[in-house]
C-alpha cells in the first residue's frame, strides 16, 4: 500500500500509476483528511467482434419457444 497526499499525487502521478498497475493499493489523502483509494483495471478491448466466433458452441433447446405449462393466457 502506498499513501499520497493530493499534492504529492499530482507531483508523482507516473509513480502512483505504476504502483497501482503493479496491483498495489494507492491511497490519496484529500485536503479534508479523507482517504480515497485509487483502483486501476484494464478496459475491455475496442476491437471489432468477429462474427461467428461462437459457432457450434451455443446450443438452443428444442423447446426454447414452446409455451410454458404454467402460463394461462389472459382472456377478457
Amino acid at each position: 500500500m502506498k499513501n499520497y497526499t493530493t499534492e504529492s499525487a499530482k507531483a508523482n502521478f507516473e509513480e502512483m500509476l505504476e504502483h497501482a498497475l503493479q496491483g498495489l493499493t494507492v491511497i490519496i489523502t484529500g485536503s479534508d483528511n479523507q482517504d480515497y483509494e485509487l483502483v486501476l483495471k484494464p478496459l475491455p478491448s475496442n476491437k471489432p467482434r468477429k462474427p461467428g466466433s461462437l459457432k457450434g458452441k451455443i446450443k438452443i433447446a428444442e423447446e426454447f419457444d414452446a409455451p410454458m405449462p404454467e402460463f394461462t393466457p389472459y382472456v377478457e
